[in-house]
């Protein structure tokens, strides 16, 4: 028996129509997307789940916005990337209209304000985007308020300075991991603050006073938590500093050729891209560059338990001749082959704790100037967490790559063609052919 036509039609059309209910049931109880561009820009990078890992117990962010606005409905498709990782993170609002005295209380200026809050501890956003929330997240949790304490007043590089060889981006940088930086100067103030997290010494051009040198002795007698940035040539102002933690410079600045392979043809930039088993290491796995670099050598009779952390390749070297033209080690001159050691993390146990020091031959790598290549800024941050006691916070920044698409003048030129004339003629032309194909038939 043949079923007529136009009750197959009547139940091709019942049958599309119940598929379309279903799908548009299953979505409104189930969500599954995919994220196609090459590094996620539309979920959350690598360091946001990490961070969002490290947060045990729940995270609240109330979001201060009027009713019936756009606003909310961004600001929940926003966080609902951050709840699918942690589902114990919950949004709420509050109408600062309807509810004014709150609002008032928590000093929320602007309409979309976000107060965050963890475990008792808050942080308020006036803008919302991933780097900024993760990193207010980051913040809170940091257990302690950590004082950053760069010397001054011997040329040093400033933890606040905009000169490129200061370390003022990277100052900013830990600002905004919840970590304080203030200068001091120990001939207008003469005792280090009780306190300090970290003292920062960073490549001084002139020699310490003495009384200064005897303040920076007493304050690593005590147990403080040091790090040290050398130069080549601006070792000797701490010279006395370094022997009292049983370390020495090799003459002359480093040279790497295996930089060559990463398209540098500057040998004065040393490489490290391997890292030992420490703490201070853990899951570091970037490569860091070093310029105008300083070889350290540590006594086998040092009272603390030294780890070389920084070390580089194989043909390198300690140069101690001009930096131009072919140059080659000479064994003679003490040139010694590598791997060297750029950076020495050390520790002992002091007054029921445990002391910890990071010494590095270089001073550039963290500056302005350097502070974005390659894997610079982790290992700064890695470095300081471990420092002030916080490495389980050490965790390694990812940006995306593909958020600007570039087109040559040719391409432009070919998508403009293709949509303004191409595609119209080619609706027109298939339009033709089927108008032609029916009367035909």
């Amino acid at each position: 028996m043949k079923i007529p036509a136009h009750f197959q039609n009547t139940l091709f059309y019942l049958q599309l129509l119940a598929v379309l209910l279903l799908a548009a049931w299953l979505s409104s109880r189930f969500e599954l997307q995919w994220d196609w561009t090459r590094n996620g820009s539309n979920t959350l990078s690598k360091t946001s789940i990490e961070t969002l890992a490290q947060a045990e117990g729940p995270i609240t962010i109330t979001v201060y916005a009027a009713k019936q606005t756009a606003l909310r409905e961004k600001v929940e498709s926003f966080i609902e990337r951050y709840h699918r990782f942690k589902p114990d993170l919950t949004l709420k609002f509050i109408d600062p209209i309807q509810h004014p005295g709150a609002a008032r209380r928590q000093g929320i200026t602007l309409s979309g304000e976000l107060l965050i809050d963890y475990r008792g501890r808050q942080e308020r956003l006036q803008q919302l985007d991933e780097i900024t929330l993760t990193n207010a997240i980051h913040r809170l949790l940091r257990t302690e308020t950590h004082w950053l304490v760069g010397l001054e007043g011997h040329g040093e590089r400033s933890l606040l300075g905009e000169a490129n060889h200061d370390l003022g981006l990277f100052g900013s940088a830990l600002q905004q991991k919840g970590i304080k930086t203030i200068g001091l100067n120990l001939v207008e103030t003469p005792d280090i603050p009780d306190n300090t997290s970290l003292l920062v010494v960073a490549s001084p051009q002139k020699a310490l006073l003495p009384a200064e040198l005897s303040r920076l002795q007493l304050y690593l007698e005590q147990g403080g938590n040091l790090l040290l940035l050398l130069d080549p040539g601006q070792d000797t102002a701490l010279r006395p500093l370094l022997t009292s933690l049983s370390l020495e410079t090799l003459p002359g600045t480093l040279v790497d050729a295996n930089v060559r392979e990463l398209g540098i043809e500057d040998p004065s930039i040393a490489l490290v891209s391997q890292y030992p088993l420490h703490s201070v290491s853990r899951n570091f796995n970037l490569i860091t560059l070093y310029p105008q670099a300083l070889a350290l050598q540590s006594s086998d009779s040092s009272p603390w338990h030294v780890v070389p952390l920084l070390q580089t390749l194989q043909n390198s070297w300690n140069e101690t001749g001009a930096l131009q033209g072919e140059i080659q080690r000479d064994p003679d001159a003490g040139e010694a082959p590598g791997p060297l050691t750029i950076g020495y993390a050390m520790s002992r146990e002091k007054n029921g704790g445990t002391q910890r020091v990071i010494v590095v031959g270089d001073g550039d790598f963290l500056s302005n100037a350097y502070l974005s290549n390659a894997g610079n800024q982790d290992l700064g941050i890695t470095l300081i967490n471990w420092l002030t006691t916080e490495e389980n916070l050490n965790i390694q920044s990812h940006q995306a790559t593909d958020k600007t698409l570039l087109l040559s003048p040719l391409a432009q030129g070919i998508i403009g063609l293709g949509f303004l004339i191409l595609l119209p003629l080619l609706l027109l032309a298939t339009g033709g052919l089927i108008h032609w194909g029916r009367k035909r038939a």
